[in-house]
């Protein structure tokens, strides 16, 4: 029989590759933005070439859905073993109940054999109980 440990260390641990997943995510969208920024403000005197503009766009478009991508793949990774974590714990809590159950229901069961035995023997004895 084992008690079953907190997976603390592992559930800290996806936490923090949580936590760096989240500043990936919000460092490309900001990198994508500055990207688009730049290409579609205008410098100087001269309007922003459309094809350029529109190049911008779709690069944007491109490099914050690959940014929503890996942030929800990683998301999604990190609940599966967060998951897996918590239900290894709580299949060991209750294979540690199963275990102290049976303990104590062989101990109920030896005492009760116990007071019925000498209860026996008292009542050969002629004692009352």
């Amino acid at each position: 029989m084992t008690t079953p440990t907190f997976p603390g260390v592992q559930l800290t641990d996806l936490g923090k590759r949580g936590q760096e997943a989240t500043v990936a995510a919000v460092q490309a969208t900001t990198q994508a933005l500055r990207a688009y920024a730049e290409a579609v403000t205008p410098n100087g005197a001269q309007p922003v070439d459309p094809k350029q503009a529109t190049t911008a766009g779709f690069e944007l478009a491109e490099q914050l859905l690959r940014a929503q991508r890996d942030y929800v793949t990683t998301a999604v990774t990190l609940l599966t073993e967060a998951g897996e974590a918590v239900t290894a714990q709580a299949s060991a809590a209750g294979e540690t109940l199963k275990s102290r159950t049976e303990q104590a229901t062989e101990q109920v069961v030896n005492l009760a054999t116990e007071t019925t035995r000498r209860a026996a023997a008292n009542a050969r004895n002629g004692v009352a109980v």
